[in-house]
């Protein structure tokens, strides 16, 4: 029986439609289809989700607005996740701080996540993915070594006038080496999920 592909969600956190980010997150989620995963967008600044409220966090209710347990049953669907934050202040978006802050404290539990972050100015966008390792480790996730910083000058516009990584550069080769992590690891944490091998025993194997 064939096993069934991994899923990967990539999420978009910036709050402008046809962002750098979005660009970024879906690349890689291309490169990762390539890959033999299914991969879906959630784009932030086009799902309306409502603020977090701490009523509904520490309720085990499913949460009363739809766009939220959506997303949620998204998040916990995924075998793997790629997330993207524009850079503000040094930080990553309050749009996706409000998104993860409306999932369980073990929605990345077994989960491989690459994060990835856009920053207008000079290359430096380097802060946020590291703030982004935080949070994945307090949801119960792994956070891939490889991480991806970009800025406007590595994109070029493409059909329709879209933003797109330029495939000439050097970070899509720092994207390929990410998309190959990712794929690595969710494999090796399916398999170890089959097997009850942990999370850490399953890093280090296939590191």
């Amino acid at each position: 029986m064939t096993a069934a592909r991994p899923r990967v969600l990539c999420v978009a956190g910036s709050p402008s439609a046809g962002s750098h980010t979005r660009a970024l997150v879906g690349h890689i989620g291309g490169l990762l289809e390539q890959r033999g995963f299914g991969s879906s967008l959630a784009d932030l600044a086009l799902l309306d989700l409502p603020r977090s409220h701490p009523d509904h966090y520490w309720s085990e209710a499913p949460h009363p607005v739809v766009q939220a347990r959506e997303f949620i049953e998204a998040v916990l669907a995924s075998d793997a996740l790629v997330i993207g934050t524009p850079v503000y202040h040094s930080g990553y978006s309050g749009l996706l701080k409000s998104a993860v802050d409306l999932l369980p404290s073990d929605a990345f539990a077994g989960k491989a996540v690459a994060l990835v972050s856009h920053a207008s100015g000079p290359r430096g966008s380097a802060t946020a993915c590291e703030q982004l390792r935080q949070v994945v480790k307090a949801l119960g996730g792994w956070a891939v070594p490889m991480q991806v910083s970009t800025v406007s000058a590595d994109f070029t516009p493409s059909a329709g006038g879209q933003r797109g990584l330029d495939v000439t550069g050097p970070v899509h080769a720092r994207c390929v080496e990410l998309a190959d992590q990712l794929a690595a690891f969710t494999r090796a944490m399916r398999g170890a999920a089959d097997s009850g091998t942990t999370a850490e025993d399953t890093a280090e194997v296939a590191a």
